[in-house]
C-alpha cells in the first residue's frame, strides 16, 4: 500500500491508497464511485454505489475551463460548485456504507478521489482511496480476461428460439448448480428482438467486470452450465477463452413444440408498454432484407392488433428457426437431448446427466432415479 499525501496535524495519514488487488480482497468495504452518473453508467465495479461530485452537466462546463482557462481556474470553479454538496455527499456515503469501509474512486485516482476522502477524514470516517481509480480496475480485469484459463468444463444448452433454454438454467440455477447466464450479464438475449424486456443493455465495460466476478465464484465447480452463445450477444463481445469453450464444450439438446414455444415468447413479451411496441417495430425495419417489406407490414400490424401468438409463430417459422437451425449440430454430436414441453422434468433430466457424468450428488433426491 501507498500512504496518502495528504496529513492531518498529528503528522498521521490523513486517507491510504490501496490497489486493486488488496480492495477487491477485502471483506467489509463498501465501494464509493464519486465520477459523473454517465461515466458511472458506462463503467463500474460491481456493487459499487455511484455518489458524484459533479452532475453530467457540471463536470462538463468544469471540462471546458480546464482547456480554455486552464487547471487553476477549473480546480476554483469545481470548489464553487462542490462547496455546498459537501455535507450531503458525506452524508450519502455514510447512509450507503452501513459501517462498512468506504473505498472511494474517481477515473485515475485523482483530485475528485482525494477531495472525497480527505473530507471524509475531516469528519472522522477513516477511508481508502482507490489507487489509479476506475482506470486501474479497467485495465486489471482485461489483463485477467486476457490471461484467464478456464478450467471449469463447459455443459451448453442448444435448441431454437423459445424451447425454455434460459428456463432451465434458472431452474438448475434454483437447485444449486453453477450457472453462467451470459444473456442476464449482458442484458441482452443476443436476437434483434433481444433488448425487449431488458431496462439497460448493458456495455463492454460493465458486462466484462460481472463476466469475472461471476467465473470467480464458479472457479472450483467441475462444470458450468451455459446456454450457446455466438460471439457477439447484442452490443457485448464474449472473450476468445470463453467463446472458445462453448464451441467445444459438451451440449445438451433441448427441444420443445411449436406451440409451447410461442406461448412461452408471447408471456415473456406480453407486457410490453409503447416505448417496447416502438422498439419491436424498429427491431423489424432490420428484417426488411431477409423478410421482404410485405411481411414485415403485416406482422407490424399483428404486433399493433395485440395478436402476439400469430406475430410469434410467424417470426419463428420464417425467421429464427431457418436462422439458428444452421448452427445445431448433428443429433449424435449431443451428450443429451431433452423434451422441455415440461420444463422441470427437463431440468431432471439434465441433472441426472449431471450427477452420473461428474459424480456429484444430486440437490434433489427424487431426480437420483428418472421414470
Amino acid at each position: 500500500m501507498v500512504m496518502g499525501d495528504f496529513r492531518q496535524d498529528s503528522g498521521e495519514p490523513m486517507y491510504t491508497d490501496i490497489d486493486i488487488k488488496t480492495a477487491l480482497a477485502l471483506k467489509n468495504k463498501c465501494f464509493i464511485d464519486v465520477r459523473s452518473p454517465a461515466e458511472y453508467a458506462e463503467g463500474t465495479i460491481p456493487g459499487a454505489v455511484n455518489v458524484p461530485l459533479f452532475d453530467d452537466n457540471e463536470r462538463r462546463l468544469i471540462g471546458i475551463t480546464y482547456r480554455q482557462k486552464g487547471v487553476k481556474q477549473a480546480k476554483l470553479d469545481g470548489l464553487k460548485v462542490v462547496a455546498p454538496k459537501l455535507p450531503a455527499l458525506v452524508a450519502g456515503i455514510l447512509e450507503r456504507c452501513q459501517g462498512k469501509k468506504p473505498v472511494i474512486f474517481c477515473w485515475r485516482g485523482g483530485m475528485r478521489s482525494r477531495a472525497v476522502a480527505s473530507v471524509l477524514e475531516l469528519v472522522g470516517k477513516k477511508a481508502l482511496r482507490l489507487e489509479g481509480g476506475y482506470k486501474a480496475y479497467r485495465r486489471f480485469i482485461l489483463a485477467e480476461l486476457a490471461a484467464y484459463k478456464l478450467v471449469t468444463e463447459p455443459v451448453v444448452l442448444d435448441g431454437l428460439t423459445g424451447v425454455g433454454k434460459t428456463l432451465i438454467l434458472k431452474e438448475l440455477y434454483s437447485r444449486g448448480h453453477p450457472v453462467l447466464d451470459l444473456e442476464n450479464l449482458a442484458g441482452h438475449r443476443g436476437s434483434v428482438f433481444g433488448g425487449l424486456g431488458f431496462k439497460e443493455p448493458r456495455g463492454q465495460k460493465n458486462f466484462d467486470a460481472l463476466l469475472w466476478e461471476r467465473l470467480q465464484e464458479l472457479n472450483d465447480s467441475p462444470y458450468l452450465l451455459v446456454e450457446g452463445e455466438s460471439r457477439r450477444i447484442g452490443r457485448i463481445f464474449l472473450p476468445d477463452f470463453l467463446y472458445n469453450a462453448i464451441r467445444t464444450g459438451k451440449r445438451i439438446k433441448v427441444e420443445a413444440s411449436l406451440p409451447v414455444r410461442v406461448g412461452r415468447i408471447v408471456e415473456e413479451y406480453t407486457r410490453m408498454g409503447e416505448a417496447e411496441l416502438e422498439e419491436a417495430e424498429a427491431a423489424l425495419d432490420r428484417l426488411v432484407k431477409r423478410l421482404g417489406k410485405k411481411l414485415v407490414a403485416e406482422l407490424k400490424l399483428l404486433l399493433r392488433g395485440g395478436n402476439l401468438t400469430a406475430f410469434v409463430e410467424i417470426l419463428l417459422r420464417e425467421y429464427y428457426d431457418p436462422l439458428y437451425r444452421k448452427s445445431l449440430l448433428p443429433e449424435q454430436a449431443y451428450e443429451l437431448v431433452v423434451q422441455a414441453d415440461d420444463l422441470k422434468r427437463a431440468a431432471s433430466q439434465i441433472e441426472y446427466y449431471l450427477k452420473k457424468h461428474y459424480q456429484i450428488k444430486s440437490s434433489r433426491p427424487e431426480t437420483d432415479k428418472m421414470d
